[in-house]
């Protein structure tokens, strides 16, 4: 039984809006406005109908500079029915890629106590949003399908919070992709974004992938993560496409703390380290990492770095204190590329 239109009308209302325990069918996204709360037991469960091929829940976006505001979701389980999608055959024209919660365009936008449960991609995905919060989010996914990330956040994201995310994902736990908003207008910098208390289990992929290409990434606060990750803890990426461009990337105050993690392989390198630098990034300005501890055990002979600078990386300064490892084949803590370019590199104080 088809619940959206039921579900449509209450929301369509405004306001608070209460939705019981039950098990609801959706079949096209429901679209929440302005000034709109959604309340909804932890037993409220909305599924994607099969072949339904389509986002669970957007806002009514109107266009590059329209603005949805004061929109809260508190509560239910959000059902992406991956194996019962076709993700080749999503239609929106801009959330066409298997993406389960979608928003663009939102102001003082609040996404707190849900379940993410088999997204066909990423779970939520926000663009151009400014000052947000995302708290006690469980990603509950099944690992049937590539790019299932948990929180991804696209350009022109500003001043937001991201906490208390718990279980494993696909792929990014959380990514702050900064040239992702592109169909929002151009130059989409992220800025002052607090990323804190992530639980990856023991076979999670990457807990924080930051990626710029041409728009800035800056004002990052990232602790507070624990977890075994098949890549990264943390990244610093732009996963460029153009051949005929060498450098890519802008990077500036960027601050990690508080990392217990390990790397989850028992061989063989993946993305590089656990916090890693990708080749020919064109300015990380200041980078502190204060309290990052990895531990793993006797069979995880793997060549993952826990520091990780590739060639031609062009970093300003990079400020480490408190950085251990407890591994068991005596890799050195730092790996630096002889072509990768650091003014400044310390650790505990001395200079490296």
């Amino acid at each position: 039984m088809c619940h959206t239109q039921m579900l449509q009308k209450m929301i369509d209302a405004g306001g608070i809006v209460m939705i019981p325990d039950g098990n609801y069918e959706i079949t096209a996204p429901l679209e929440v406005g302005d000034n709109t709360r959604i309340i909804c037991s932890p037993n409220a469960v909305f599924r994607l109908a099969d072949n339904a091929n389509c986002p669970i829940l957007i806002n009514r976006y109107a266009g590059p500079g329209s603005v949805t505001r004061n929109i809260t979701i508190d509560g239910g389980v959000w059902d992406g029915n991956n194996t019962r999608q076709n993700r080749d055959a999503y239609t929106h024209p801009l959330y066409n890629w298997g993406q389960l919660i979608c928003l663009t365009g939102t102001e003082d936008l609040t996404l707190i106590n849900m379940t993410i449960k088999d997204p066909n991609s990423f779970g939520i995905q926000l663009t151009d949003t400014a000052r947000f919060r995302i708290e006690n989010i469980h990603f509950d996914c099944n690992k049937k399908n590539g790019n299932q990330d948990g929180v991804h956040v696209n350009g022109w994201a500003r001043d937001g919070s991201i906490t208390n995310l718990f279980g494993e994902t696909n792929d990014d736990m959380v990514a702050l992709n900064s040239d992702e908003g592109d169909f929002t207008g151009e130059y989409n910098d992220i800025e002052n974004i607090t990323i804190e208390n992530i639980f990856g289990g023991n076979d999670g992929w990457t807990a924080v992938r930051l990626l710029s290409r041409k728009a800035h990434l800056r004002h990052i606060t990232i602790r507070n993560i624990y977890g075994n990750y098949k890549y990264n803890v943390v990244s610093f990426t732009h996963w460029a496409e153009d051949a005929n461009v060498q450098h890519y990337g802008f990077f500036d105050n960027i601050t990690i703390e508080n990392i217990h993690a390990a790397s989850c392989r028992t061989s063989g390198i993946g993305h590089g380290g656990l916090i890693w630098f990708q080749n020919d990034i064109e300015h990380v300005g200041t980078v502190v990492i204060n309290g990052l501890y990895r531990s793993e055990p006797a069979q995880n002979l793997n060549d993952v770095p826990t520091i990780d600078i590739e060639e031609g990386c062009n970093i300003d300064k990079l400020i480490l204190t408190n950085v251990m490892q407890s591994i068991p084949d005596d890799k050195p803590l730092i790996r630096r590329h002889e072509a990768a370019n650091v003014g400044l590199l310390t650790l505990d104080g001395v200079v490296q």
